[in-house]
């Protein structure tokens, strides 16, 4: 089993250097995702544990964006997706002070981006949160909690900015 992921993150690690249009193809078509119609993910991207990301139609992932599906990310159709995003589905143990945080292994929490979504650049998406249909997240903003439908929402940590 290890082998194969190895052989998936070599492949992932080099189709990710493939420019424009045709890389965005082969990434669609040769990375274990699973995909609607039209989705570009552009160069740069890195998607970690690939077989559990679920992408809708009409998706575009910017470039230097990285997504860290083992614990799954679901993206729904029409979801804009900016440069240098990160979406997190896994986090560190770090409860037992007398194990060194290395060996407590990780927990995991799904994230779900409803459709018609857009991710400003540079923000992050950390374990667990579901951000609501029409919603938009401000660059660089970190979203911990869920995100209500409709609603705008910027900053570290993310706070409801206005209702769309």
């Amino acid at each position: 089993m290890r082998v194969r992921y190895e052989i998936i993150m070599w492949a992932q690690h080099l189709l990710k250097l493939i420019p424009g249009r045709i890389g965005c193809i082969l990434r669609n078509f040769l990375l274990p995702h699973k995909n609607g119609k039209n989705v570009t993910i552009w160069d740069g991207t890195h998607i970690d544990s690939p077989s559990k990301l679920e992408i809708g139609d009409n998706v575009s992932i910017n470039r230097r964006s990285i997504i860290h599906a083992g614990g799954g990310v679901k993206i729904a159709d029409n979801v804009l997706v900016g440069p240098g995003v990160v979406i997190y589905s896994q986090n560190h143990n770090f409860h037992q002070k007398d194990i060194n945080i290395n060996l407590q292994g990780y927990n995991t929490e799904a994230v779900i981006i409803n459709e018609n979504v857009w991710i400003g650049a540079q923000s992050i998406i950390l374990p667990g949160v579901t951000i609501g249909p029409n919603s938009i997240i401000g660059a660089g903003s970190v979203v911990k909690k869920d995100i209500e439908a409709d609603t705008i929402v910027a900053g570290n940590p993310a706070k409801f900015i206005r209702y769309r």
